[in-house]
């Protein structure tokens, strides 16, 4: 469940990620759509606008404009663009069929003149030779006079003429540094001189160059143009874009429906929301591909630390992976199993030989004790002080095998036979020694007949009795031991419970802990080596059952023991 779990993380993670990036992007990318194809139209409009404001037109022209756009866009998108065209006093001159009539109460923005091009950006003037017969005329000065009046106040200043300063004095009969159009058609009409190239009006500009009032009358400035101004407005369930532009004659509004370009978004997101899902779902399946590729070696390293016991020491992690990385922690968890395994096998030999060395003497020397409790006076002091050692070589003898019981399962090493176990009897003869050596305690059993299990009699008989001296060791005064066994499918159980305090938690998991007393300071008035639960427990769990510590419920610790049958 763990890996599925680290699995099902990884993979989560990726496709949060993953996900986020793809979601950020196409809402990105939808935003931008919208964003050029809006600055598409604009462009397209303006396009559209100032190249018609590029000079005056007669008011007839806007029907051709008009008629000029069904062309452009064909007949099924002529109306997608509609025109609408007023002079400076606001008065109506066109307006397209098509025209959104909401759009009339819509307050116009103040158009603003654009800047006028630098001087070096006008077109360059047309060569005197090159320009058409009848300019050449004296019908011309009207013309001259026109081109060369860029205020339009009918009147040309000294900076405008662009010519020598002794032909515009002669132009200015007034004095007042201007030249109006009936100073000039007062003198006599400009005529071409024969021989030079020359044109001279009789008396004020004899001998002029021609090139000194061609040029002027050649640089006529175009319309101001007005800057554009560009608003999205609805109107008959569409949405419009309508740039407001114009020169200093008409003021025209161009308007282009945004219903194409809300398609096109539309089917982008259409199919976007509809290949996401798809994608997020491979980005999931890749996510927890990559992530079981990369957890298989450390499946493999868990499996097999899983799979080294006491038993099987000799397990190693083999090599699965062609990483660096993971190589060198093979070899590092390899490296430590290779230390454990001769640690452990030379602490168990170690205890196995010591308990195993320990076991002659004791018995010499507990048989000495027994002769001479014997012999000695009875009642003396010699005998009272015969006994108490007698005692205690029999506790350090019992620690001894309970030793080399312990050295022998850490290694694998005890034999443990399959025989028919009467637990019946067994827990009858608990009740037995309870009844006989604490008086004080009261006991209850529920131990039913024929109650059997497979195992090692003797065993299961030390497991029980190891038990039962825990039992009534913490037993609380004027206590209660209560036995019960009973059968729970193809395993037997017997549960211990007996009054007493609460274990404290971080106690009950060092309780099966070798030498591990709960209570220190009356450990040396109850006795015991603290090595009964934990010999019991190896014991429970070399016949493939358990011995585990019962939740404390109503004022009793209890422990259950748990055999196959």
């Amino acid at each position: 469940m763990k890996p599925f779990l680290f699995r099902f993380k990884i993979a989560s993670l990726s496709l949060l990620i993953s996900g986020a990036l793809v979601l950020g992007f196409g809402v990105f990318f939808l935003v931008e759509i919208g964003r050029v194809g809006l600055a598409r139209v604009d462009q397209e409009i303006k396009a559209l606008g100032e190249t018609q404001l590029r000079r005056q037109h007669p008011r007839e022209h806007w029907a051709g404009f008009d008629r000029s756009l069904e062309f452009i866009y064909s007949d099924d998108r002529a109306d997608r663009i509609a025109v609408r065209v007023c002079n400076a006093d606001n008065t109506v001159l066109f307006v397209s069929d098509h025209w959104p009539v909401q759009f009339d109460e819509t307050v116009q923005p103040a158009l603003v003149f654009a800047p006028r091009p630098a001087r070096d950006a006008m077109p360059p003037p047309i060569p005197p030779r090159a320009l058409p017969p009848e300019e050449r005329l004296s019908g011309a000065v009207n013309r001259f006079i026109v081109r060369l009046d860029s205020d339009g106040d009918g009147k040309v200043s000294r900076h405008e003429f662009n010519g020598p300063e002794d032909h515009f004095e002669d132009l200015d009969r007034n004095g007042d540094g201007t030249i109006s159009k009936a100073e000039v058609s007062k003198g006599p009409p400009f005529r071409e001189m024969p021989g030079g190239g020359e044109m001279a009006r009789h008396g004020a500009l004899a001998g002029a160059p021609t090139h000194a009032l061609r040029r002027p009358m050649n640089r006529s400035l175009p319309p101001r143009l007005r800057v554009p101004v560009l608003r999205t407005l609805s109107a008959s369930g569409h949405d419009w874009r309508v740039a407001f532009m114009g020169n200093e004659f008409v003021t025209l509004t161009v308007a282009a429906d945004l219903s194409e370009l809300r398609g096109e978004a539309a089917a982008f997101r259409r199919v976007f929301f509809a290949i996401t899902p798809l994608a997020l779902i491979g980005l999931a399946a890749a996510g927890w591909f990559l992530a079981s590729r990369a957890l298989r070696p450390v499946t493999i390293i868990t499996r097999t630390a899983e799979a080294i016991t006491a038993r099987g020491l000799d397990q190693r992690v083999p090599r699965t992976a062609a990483d660096a990385e993971l190589q060198r922690l093979e070899h590092v968890i390899n490296s430590m199993l290779d230390r454990l395994e001769r640690s452990f096998h030379q602490a168990a030999r170690f205890s196995a030989d010591a308990a195993h060395e320990l076991q002659t003497p004791l018995t010499v020397l507990q048989g000495e004790l027994d002769n001479a409790v014997q012999e000695a006076v009875a009642g003396s002091e010699e005998q009272q002080r015969y006994s108490l050692l007698l005692e205690e070589v029999g506790s350090l003898k019992a620690m001894v095998q309970k030793l080399l019981l312990l050295a022998r399962a850490d290694v694998g090493q005890l034999v443990v036979s399959s025989e028919d176990v009467d637990l019946t009897d067994i827990a009858v003869s608990a009740v037995e020694d309870v009844e006989t050596m604490a008086s004080h305690l009261a006991v209850e059993s529920d131990i039913p007949n024929g109650i059997h299990a497979k195992g090692d009699t003797a065993l299961i008989g030390q497991v029980v009795r190891n038990m039962t001296t825990n039992a009534m060791k913490y037993s609380s005064a004027d206590g209660v031991v209560r036995f019960s066994l009973a059968i729970h499918g193809a395993v037997a159980r017997m549960t211990l419970t007996n009054t007493a305090p609460p274990i404290p938690m971080e106690d009950q998991e060092k309780i099966f802990t070798r030498f591990y007393r709960i209570d220190k300071s009356r450990s040396r008035a109850i006795g015991g080596t603290g090595l009964g639960l934990s010999l019991a427990r190896e014991i429970a769990r070399a016949h493939a059952g358990d011995l585990v510590l019962d939740p404390y419920r109503n004022g009793r610790v209890s422990f259950t023991l748990t055999l196959p049958c």
